[in-house]
């Protein structure tokens, strides 16, 4: 057996911890840096570029107010950021505690529809924000 094998065998938990400090140093610079303030973060490009918004228009907002426990906050900015992000969060970390608890775990197997279907809500979600009916509901 190859000594690659025998390493990645032996340190299971070493990119998935490694993706879990990046992710929560992330969230850390999103909590106390406050996209409400303009000019903190950067204007989106393709909002400024083409005066439309796109899916990810109000998602920092939307996760600096998940992190500070406004649900309703976060869904008004961009309802994909709740509906998506928290139940892939609760899973991984679910997974991340399993694994750090030595219970062996399958390898994820997600199923081509779902992905297929995430980027078909992902699309409609852009095309209907930017539909003057729905604006008043959609957009950040």
């Amino acid at each position: 057996m190859s000594e690659a094998i025998v390493a990645r065998r032996g340190r299971p938990l070493v990119v998935p911890a490694m993706a879990t400090a990046a992710l929560v140093a992330a969230a850390a610079v999103i909590a106390e840096g406050d996209p409400y303030r303009p000019g903190f973060f950067p204007k989106c490009i393709f909002l400024q570029a083409t005066g439309h918004w796109c899916p990810g228009c109000g998602g920092l907002r939307a996760t600096y107010s998940l992190l500070h426990g406004d649900f309703v906050g976060a869904m008004s900015m961009n309802p994909l950021v709740p509906l998506l992000v928290l139940p892939v969060t609760v899973v991984g970390l679910g997974w991340l505690w399993l694994g750090a608890a030595g219970v062996r775990l399958p390898a994820i197997d997600v199923p081509r529809w779902t992905a297929y279907a995430v980027l078909g809500v992902v699309a409609a979600f852009w095309v209907l924000r930017n539909i003057p009916m729905f604006e008043p509901y959609l957009a950040p």
